[in-house]
C-alpha cells in the first residue's frame, strides 16, 4: 500500500476556527478547543530534542512512519495525521445547561470535574456554558477503515473536525446509535397483501416501492408525500384538458363568426388600474376588485388562522387605531349627531367587530383587509364619504405600522403597502411575513387538522412559486427555466459529490433557511434577519478563497447583483456552512462501484465511497433533476456502513411532511438495497441518541437499533441498553450498558502497557507545513517529553491503545 500525503497546513487559525464556528446543532455539541503547546513554537526545541539521530530521508510528506527495532506495534504502511485540539467544554446544544445539576452526581464516574487544566469538586464553579464536555482531532484525510473504526469507538464528525464527547462529564449524555438495515422492521405477508388491495389509486404501491421497512407511522411519512404528488400531478393533466378543451371552443366560436353564425359580440373586461394618492411608494389606490396581478396562494385557511393567532397583539393594535382615527374625523366633522356611536362604547380596549381585520392569502403576502370606512359611512347615513376616510386613515395607518415594527423587533410581519380601494372604501395592508412565522403557522395549522391523511396538493405549488422566486430575487443568471404553469412533479434523489454540492447557491440558500427557522440562526438571505447581531467573518473568508480549495463557491460572482454589506453576511454564513457541512476528511472513490447497477428504483445505489449530498428535488420527470430543492441528507458511504452527518430540509415544506423523517427511511433503503450488491455492507449510523432530549429519541423508532456502550465500546441491543439507562443512571443517563468484563492483566501491566504505546506514538515536529520530520517520542530528550508528554498521555486515554498507533500527531 502506498503511503497516504497529508495537504498543506497554513498555522492553526485557519484550524481553529474550523472547529469553534459551526452552526446551533441538535445532531451534535459545539466544540471548541484550546491552544496546546507546540514543538514549532521553539524553533530552538526542535532538532535538539532528539536523543538519538533521525533519518529525515525517509521522513517526507507521506508521514511514513520509521519503526526502532524494539518496536513491537505492527507497522502500518499509512498513518493518518491528527491534529490534537484538546478537550474542550462549551454550552449544552440539547438542553442549554438546564441540566447542569447532574454533573454534581457522585455515581462512582465523575467524582472530580475538570474545566481545561483545572479540576474542581464544587459544581457552583461550572456555569451554563461548561456544561459539555468533549476531545476533538483534526484530520485533512483519513483513510475508511480507520474513520470505521473511529465511529464503532464513538466518534462523530463535523467537517474535519472529529470529537467525542465525554459522557460522564456532560449534562447530556451522547451515546452512539446504529441499525442493521436487514433487519429494519418489515411488514408481515398478510399486512402487505391487504395494503396492495385497500387501495386502487395505486398511491400505496408506490410508496412500497420507496420505502419497504419501518413501522406503519414511518412507511405512510412516504405516502403522505407520493399521494400528494400524485393529486396534484392528476390536477395538471386536468388542467391541461381544460384549457386544450377551451381553445377548441374558441376556434369553434372563431369559425362560427367568420361565417356569420352566433355572431357575437366578446366581452370585454373593464381595466383595473392603480392610482397613487400621493408620490410615496408605500402608498396608493386602486381600482376594481382585486389588488394587482394574483399570483398562487401561499397560505391556506389553516395557516391564516395560526398567523392571525400568532400576530394577534399587532391586529388588535391597528384595530384599535383604526377605530380612534375613524371617530376622531367623525367627530371633527359632525356635532354629536344621533348616529353618533362613540357614545355607546364603555371602553376604548373594546373594538368594535366593523374595525376589525380579514386575512387573505396574497400570493407570498397576505391582505389583511377593514371595512370600518364603508361601515362609518353607513352608520353616518352617508353623512361621511367613505373613500375620504379611508383617504384620511391610510396615511395614519402607514405611518403608526411602521412606528409598531420598528418598536417590537420580535413581531413577524412587515407592512409592505397600504392600499385604498376606491368603489368599496375597503382599506388593505399588504403584509409580508417572516420564515419563522410561516413554519410555526404551518405546524400550529396541522396541529389542528389531526385526521388529515396526506399534503394539500396546493402546498406543492407553494413550494414551487416560494423557491422560483428566491432563485430570480437571487440567481438572476440561473439556469433553470422558471415556470410557475402548472406541471407535472416527481420527486427525484442524486447523491452529489460534496464539492460540486456546494458550487451549488441554493444548496447553502436552504441551509440558511433551516438554521434560521429550527435553531435561530442568522439569516442572510432573509430582510428580516438584517436586524440581528452576527459576527462579520468575511476576512476569513477570503482567506479560505486564496488556498483555491475544492468546491469553495466564489460569492461575489455568483451574488455580483447584490451590495457589497449583503455580500459580506452571506460570505460569512458560507464560511460556516463549507466548514460544518462541506469539507471533509474522508477521501472519495474515483471510479463507481461496478458490482452495483447505477440506479435501482431511482436509488443510486452505484456510488463510490466518500462524502455526499443526496439532493431530494420535485423535478418535472422522473428521469430529470432540475426542479426545487426540497431536502438535503449529508451522508458518509463507508466499505460497511453509511454514517448519516446532518439533514436540513424547507421547513415550511416539512411542517406537516416530517422530511427529516423521511431522509433517514430513505437513506435506510438505500443501505438495504446497496448492501445486496456490496460485501460487507450492513449498517446505518444515526449519529447520538440523547435520553434526556425529546427531540433526539426519534432515532430509537428505528427498531431493532443498538447503543454503544460508553464503557466497554461494545454494541447493545436498544431495548436492553434502555432498561440498564432507566435502572442504573435514572437522572444522568448515562452507565455500563453491559457486563463489565474483569480485566485478566494487573494495573501494573496496564501501566507498562500504556507507557509502552506512549513511547512509540509518532510524532510530527517539523517547523514548516509543507514539510515533516516524525520521530518517535522515545527519541525525545527530557524536555521535549516534558513538553509533549502529556499530551500524548491524553491522545492514547482518549484513542485506545488499540487504535493509537495508528496515528501520527501533529501539534496545533
Amino acid at each position: 500500500m502506498e503511503s497516504e500525503s497529508h495537504p498543506d497546513v497554513k498555522g492553526s487559525t485557519p484550524a481553529a476556527t474550523a472547529c469553534v464556528l459551526q452552526p446551533k446543532m441538535k445532531q451534535q455539541p459545539r466544540a471548541t478547543f484550546k491552544r496546546r503547546a507546540s514543538l514549532s513554537n521553539d524553533k530552538s526545541l526542535c532538532p535538539p530534542l532528539c536523543s538519538q539521530k533521525v533519518d529525515d530521508t525517509n521522513c517526507s510528506s507521506a508521514v511514513d512512519c520509521q519503526t526502532t527495532s524494539n518496536s513491537a506495534h505492527p507497522s502500518p504502511a499509512v498513518l493518518s495525521l491528527a491534529r490534537v485540539c484538546g478537550p474542550s467544554r462549551s454550552r449544552c446544544g440539547y438542553c442549554g445547561g438546564k441540566r447542569m445539576h447532574v454533573l454534581g452526581l457522585d455515581d462512582g464516574h465523575n467524582k472530580v470535574l475538570s474545566i481545561g487544566n483545572d479540576e474542581v469538586k464544587n459544581i457552583d464553579k461550572i456555569d451554563a456554558t461548561k456544561t459539555s464536555k468533549s476531545y476533538g482531532l483534526l484530520f485533512d484525510r483519513i483513510p475508511y477503515d480507520t474513520y470505521e473504526d473511529l465511529i464503532n469507538h464513538g466518534w462523530r464528525r463535523s467537517g474535519k473536525h472529529i470529537y467525542r464527547p465525554h459522557n460522564f462529564e456532560s449534562c447530556c449524555p451522547a451515546l452512539s446509535i446504529r441499525l442493521e438495515c436487514s433487519k429494519f422492521q418489515e411488514r408481515s405477508t398478510c399486512q402487505k397483501s391487504k395494503s396492495s388491495t385497500s387501495k386502487s389509486d395505486g398511491s400505496d404501491t408506490i410508496a412500497d416501492t420507496v420505502l419497504v421497512g419501518g413501522s406503519k407511522s414511518q412507511r405512510r411519512v412516504g405516502q403522505r408525500l407520493l399521494r400528494a404528488l400524485d393529486v396534484y400531478n392528476s390536477k395538471c393533466l386536468q388542467s391541461e384538458d381544460d384549457s386544450v378543451n377551451a381553445s377548441n371552443l374558441a376556434n369553434i366560436q372563431l369559425d362560427n363568426n367568420r361565417d356569420g353564425l352566433n355572431a357575437t359580440k366578446p366581452i370585454r373586461k373593464k381595466s383595473r388600474r392603480f392610482s397613487p394618492i400621493r408620490q410615496n411608494d408605500k402608498l396608493s389606490v386602486c381600482q376594481g376588485s382585486s389588488l394587482g396581478t394574483m399570483e398562487t396562494a401561499e397560505f391556506d385557511r389553516e395557516s391564516l388562522h395560526a398567523i392571525e393567532t400568532r400576530e394577534q397583539h399587532f391586529l388588535h393594535s391597528m384595530a384599535k387605531l383604526v377605530y380612534q382615527e375613524v371617530t376622531k374625523i367623525a367627530i371633527e366633522r359632525s356635532d354629536n349627531p344621533q348616529w353618533a356611536w362613540w357614545n355607546n362604547d364603555e371602553t376604548d380596549d373594546v373594538i368594535p367587530k366593523w374595525c376589525t381585520f380579514k386575512l387573505v392569502s396574497q400570493g407570498a403576502s397576505i391582505k389583511a383587509s377593514t371595512a370600518a370606512c364603508a361601515a362609518a359611512s353607513g352608520r353616518s347615513r352617508g353623512s361621511l364619504n367613505k373613500v375620504e376616510l379611508a383617504s384620511a386613515l391610510v396615511v395614519r395607518l402607514n405611518d403608526c405600522a411602521n412606528d409598531y415594527l420598528q418598536n417590537n423587533k420580535s413581531c413577524g410581519v412587515r407592512v409592505k403597502e397600504v392600499l385604498v380601494h376606491e368603489k368599496s372604501g375597503q382599506v388593505h395592508m399588504l403584509l409580508d411575513v417572516s420564515t419563522n412565522i410561516q413554519t410555526a403557522a404551518a405546524k400550529d395549522a396541522a396541529k389542528e387538522i389531526p385526521t388529515q391523511k396526506s399534503l394539500k396538493p396546493d402546498a406543492i405549488q407553494e413550494m414551487i412559486t416560494r423557491y422560483t422566486r428566491a432563485d430570480q430575487q437571487f440567481s438572476p443568471t440561473a439556469s433553470m427555466p422558471h415556470n410557475n404553469k402548472c406541471t407535472q412533479r416527481f420527486l427525484t434523489v442524486r447523491s452529489i459529490p460534496v464539492y460540486e454540492s456546494s458550487l451549488q447557491p441554493e444548496v447553502h440558500r436552504l441551509f440558511c433557511l433551516y438554521q434560521s427557522t429550527t435553531h435561530g440562526d442568522f439569516n442572510p438571505f432573509d430582510d428580516f434577519d438584517n436586524t440581528k447581531n452576527f459576527r462579520d467573518e468575511s476576512h476569513e473568508y477570503n482567506y479560505y478563497k486564496q488556498k483555491n480549495l475544492p468546491g469553495f463557491l466564489d460569492v461575489d460572482t455568483a451574488y455580483s447583483h447584490l451590495d457589497e454589506i449583503r455580500r459580506s453576511k452571506i460570505k460569512t454564513s458560507y464560511l460556516t456552512f463549507f466548514r460544518f457541512l462541506c469539507e471533509t476528511p474522508v477521501p472519495t472513490a474515483s471510479e463507481q462501484n461496478t458490482f452495483c447497477p447505477s440506479n435501482e428504483d431511482g436509488y443510486d445505489i452505484g456510488t463510490p465511497f466518500g462524502t455526499y449530498h443526496q439532493q431530494y428535488r420535485l423535478s418535472t420527470s422522473k428521469d430529470a433533476f432540475d426542479g426545487p430543492l426540497v431536502a438535503v441528507g449529508v451522508v458518509d458511504v463507508l466499505p460497511h456502513c453509511m454514517s448519516s452527518v446532518y439533514a436540513f430540509y424547507d421547513p415550511i415544506f416539512s411542517a406537516r411532511l416530517e422530511l427529516g423523517k423521511y431522509t433517514a427511511l430513505r437513506e435506510i433503503e438505500w443501505v438495504r438495497r446497496a448492501s445486496k450488491y456490496r460485501k460487507g455492507l450492513k449498517y446505518y449510523y444515526l449519529g447520538y441518541y440523547i435520553h434526556s432530549c425529546r427531540k433526539m429519541n426519534y432515532k430509537a423508532e428505528y427498531k431493532p437499533s443498538e447503543l454503544l456502550c460508553p464503557v466497554t465500546s461494545k454494541w447493545v441491543d436498544f431495548e436492553a441498553a434502555k432498561i440498564m439507562l432507566e435502572r442504573n443512571s435514572p437522572e444522568r443517563n448515562c452507565c455500563a450498558l453491559c457486563e463489565v468484563p474483569k480485566s485478566e492483566t494487573s494495573e501494573e501491566g496496564v501501566a507498562a502497557r500504556k507507557k509502552f504505546c506512549v513511547d512509540n506514538m509518532s510524532l510530527d515536529i517539523s517547523t514548516s507545513p509543507q514539510e515533516s520530520q516524525v520521530v518517535r517520542v522515545n527519541m525525545l530528550n527530557g524536555q521535549g517529553r516534558e513538553l509533549v508528554d502529556s499530551v500524548v498521555n491524553e491522545f492514547v486515554n482518549e484513542m485506545g491503545m488499540e487504535m493509537c498507533s495508528r496515528f501520527v500527531i501533529k501539534l496545533n
